[in-house]
């Protein structure tokens, strides 16, 4: 269970940056990959009370279509966390870079 858990948080690394890769405009795509990222990362209880956890994407699509609805704000919770994470590693690896001087060669 725990090769799943690592594999689906790399894929969703990876697809956040192939996302960030899209825009021209690099500070927007930071956003919109941050959000992304925040959105497939994040984890939550299958539903109350349960110890099972599940993406929050799979959450959403289930209780809109199939089971009952046990309200979308238990999921905001996970999706802050998320998005609060991972702006801030994204911010720590701008910052180490800035710090070490790496920066893109203009030949």
């Amino acid at each position: 269970m725990l090769f799943f858990w690592i594999l689906y948080f790399v894929l969703s690394l990876l697809i956040s940056f192939a996302f960030y890769k899209l825009f021209s405009y690099r500070k927007l795509g930071f956003i919109f990959s941050i959000t992304l990222f925040a959105i497939l990362s994040g984890v939550w209880f299958i539903y109350p009370g349960s110890q099972e956890l599940a993406p929050i994407t799979s959450i959403l699509f289930l209780e809109n279509t199939i089971i009952e609805s046990n309200g979308y704000l238990r999921l905001f919770r996970p999706f802050l966390i998320s998005l609060f994470v991972g702006t801030f590693f994204s911010l720590l690896y701008v910052l180490i870079r800035r710090r070490l001087g790496f920066k893109k060669r203009k030949d």
